[in-house]
């Protein structure tokens, strides 16, 4: 067991404190004082130097000292130190908080830019992470908490006492649970469970799967009855539906006579219609006939006329050709010779180049003959030497100049040549050209003179007039239109098509009726298929119910173990962790109780003592003691036993703060 006792603090320009020193006794000190003396500041002192935080677990309370109009007194510095045992070796912690005061350019007094805290450790300055390392070796902040004040656990909501409870209590195991619960007799009603947890499912999952099973199960089961209920109010009346089948059966025989009735009328009709179809398109071949011999009368009559209109045409179409090849070659021939024009003033630009080069003479540069060491001229022979070399440098570059003169202006006198003969060749093809289109249009102008007559078309009509294979088709025509425009009488079916179509609706009718046979046939099978699915959804809502009581079983079987073992742990208190409501059904709780009453109602001595059992469990639990403040002792006349350090804070009317 690790024993952390405080056994001096000191506190300067904290919360109103200038200056007080606090020296503890290691088991049991008294701090006594009127309202507003200091107590609770000591207490917030301690917890500050450890963690930044006062009693009440808040880390900006305010720890300057104030003036008589409650304003902060600036620069001065906050600092609290403790002095820490711990199995007999003290440590000395240290907390400053200061302003930080800074003289901005062109100000002429500082400014407060903020705050620091430094830390140190037996005098020793640390960073923040390093201070609370030391400190969470000691305890950790939320444990220290737990462990030095009596109404830390109290005020826990239900859910974190429980879950520090079954902390002191150790892990019971679902197997330690499953060996009290089951049995021989009910192992078959608990597999369900075992094989959910064996599958490392939690124990809060399966009751939520299983309590949204069968909530989705209840869902359909709700609305069966209804669907039921709505098949039959659909259903229709049962009728005889033999009867029904025989009076189809006799109207669709009489149907069957009207047809073969109709039938026979209908063969002389169509024998009628057959031949008046065969008239009709006698007639349109004959009609077809005449349009052709119309071409063929109009084509003969103007065959002259028509070979000479599409040779004056294939002229025309010829002549157009030739004066757009005429215009292409003028185009052509305007670009060649502007190209013959650039090559030759190409070539006259090289030809003066030649002439400049070939009366280019050697001079002599001083520069060249200074030696670039010493910056002196080049004397005797070095000299003659030096300008012998760039003679020949010059004579060199200028033989190659005119070579490579000489070479370019070969090249652009071929390409000259090639130029030239091609302006020739397009030339020529343009002079022949214009040849032909002149001819051509002479040749159209005599064609226009020597026009053939045409044939107009009410000159045509009367040679087609004319023709015996035209009149014998017109004679056809009319015999054909004649017999056609007989009358021919068509037998009337209009009355027995009435009786049939009369039959017809009374068998629909029937047939509708009749199909009413089969809607009760499916919707009698389909509500006997709705009642056998409500049953079993009542079996899977009677299994899901079932798994929800061996869920409840378990937990309440947990929860015992765990009541045992916590309790176990504690000499002053008790925990209910489990309650039934009005109406039978159990529920989690966290219920401190002393001698059967409930913590809040206990007295404010009961509930002292009751805080100090929850702290000797825990400090025996976590292995750690830490000293516990104890608010307003004076109203407890005694305490249970407890191993950890106490500090008293008890308030004594008109005193002064004293420390025993």
């Amino acid at each position: 067991m690790t024993t952390v006792r405080v056994m001096k603090l000191v506190l300067i320009n904290f919360k109103g404190q200038k200056h007080l020193e606090v020296n503890f006794n290691p088991d049991v000190t008294y701090i006594t004082g009127d309202n507003a003396t200091g107590k609770t500041t000591i207490m917030d002192a301690f917890l500050w130097v450890l963690f930044g935080k006062d009693s009440q677990n808040r880390a900006d309370f305010n720890i300057k000292t104030l003036d008589a109009e409650g304003k902060a007194i600036h620069k001065l510095e906050h600092e609290v130190t403790a002095v820490i045992d711990v199995d007999g070796i003290q440590t000395t912690f240290r907390r400053c908080y200061k302003e930080n005061w800074v003289k901005k350019r062109g100000a002429v007094e500082p400014v407060l830019d903020g705050h620091s805290v430094d830390y140190f450790v037996d005098d020793v300055p640390l960073s923040k992470r390093e201070y609370d390392s030391r400190v969470y070796a000691i305890c950790p902040e939320q444990l220290f908490r737990q462990i030095t004040n009596p109404t830390y656990f109290p005020s826990l909501k239900m859910q974190d006492q429980r879950a520090m409870l079954f902390d002191i209590a150790g892990n019971i195991t679902n197997d330690d649970v499953l060996k009290y619960l089951v049995t021989d007799k009910n192992k078959d009603m608990y597999a369900p469970l075992i094989e959910a947890l064996n599958s490392r499912k939690s124990l809060d999952d399966f009751k939520k799967q299983t309590v949204s099973q069968k909530n989705l199960i209840k869902k359909e089961v709700s609305d069966i009855p209804g669907r039921i209920e709505e098949n039959n109010r659909n259903m229709p009346e049962a009728q005889d539906w033999d009867v029904i089948r025989a009076q189809i059966a006799e109207k669709k025989s009489q149907i069957q006579d009207y047809d073969a009735q109709i039938a026979d009328l209908s063969k002389a009709s169509e024998s009628v219609s057959a031949h008046k179809n065969s008239l009709r398109t006698k007639i349109n071949d004959n009609l077809n006939r005449i349009d052709t011999l119309k071409r063929e009368v109009r084509k003969s009559a103007n065959e002259e006329y028509e070979t000479w209109y599409l040779l004056l045409q294939d002229k025309k179409n010829e002549l157009s050709r030739s004066e757009g090849s005429i215009n292409s070659l003028s185009g052509t021939l305007e670009y060649q010779k502007k190209e013959v024009s650039l090559f030759n003033q190409q070539k006259q630009g090289l030809l003066n180049v030649y002439h400049q080069l070939k009366e280019e003479e050697f001079s002599v540069n001083e520069d060249e003959l200074v030696c670039p060491t010493c910056g002196r001229l080049f004397d005797g022979d070095d000299y003659v030497s030096r300008l012998e070399t760039m003679k020949n440098n010059f004579n060199n570059k200028k033989i190659q100049k005119i070579d490579a003169n000489v070479s370019e202006g070969k090249r652009l006198a071929g390409r000259i040549e090639d130029a030239e003969k091609l302006v020739a060749e397009t030339e020529q093809k343009l002079t022949d050209a214009v040849k032909l289109k002149d001819g051509l249009q002479r040749e159209i102008e005599q064609m226009e003179t020597h026009k053939p007559e045409q044939i107009q078309p009410e000159d045509a009509e009367k040679l087609l007039s004319e023709n015996a294979e035209y009149q014998a088709l017109q004679k056809q025509i009319t015999e054909w239109t004649d017999d056609l425009n007989k009358p021919y009488s068509v037998a009337d079916t209009s009355d027995l098509r009435s009786k049939k179509n009369d039959l017809q609706l009374e068998v629909d009718t029937l047939n509708r009726e009749l199909a009413k046979e089969d809607q009760i046939i499916r919707t009698t099978k389909r509500n006997e298929e709705l009642e056998q699915q409500l049953r079993s959804m009542q079996q899977d809502i009677a299994a899901c119910e079932q798994i929800e009581m061996t869920i409840l079983e378990f937990m309440k079987a947990k929860v015992s173990l765990v009541e045992q073992r916590i309790n176990s742990a504690f000499s002053y208190v008790k925990f209910k962790l489990f309650d039934t409501q009005v109406d039978g059904t159990e529920y989690d709780t966290c219920e401190c109780m002393v001698d059967g009453t409930p913590y809040s109602d206990l007295n404010t001595a009961k509930k002292m003592n009751a805080g100090i059992d929850i702290i000797n469990a825990l400090c025996r639990a976590k292995g750690v003691t830490a000293p516990i403040f104890i608010d307003n002792r004076e109203s407890v006349s005694e305490l249970i036993s407890c191993p950890s350090q106490l500090i008293n804070l008890m308030v004594q009317r008109g005193s002064k703060l004293t420390i025993n």
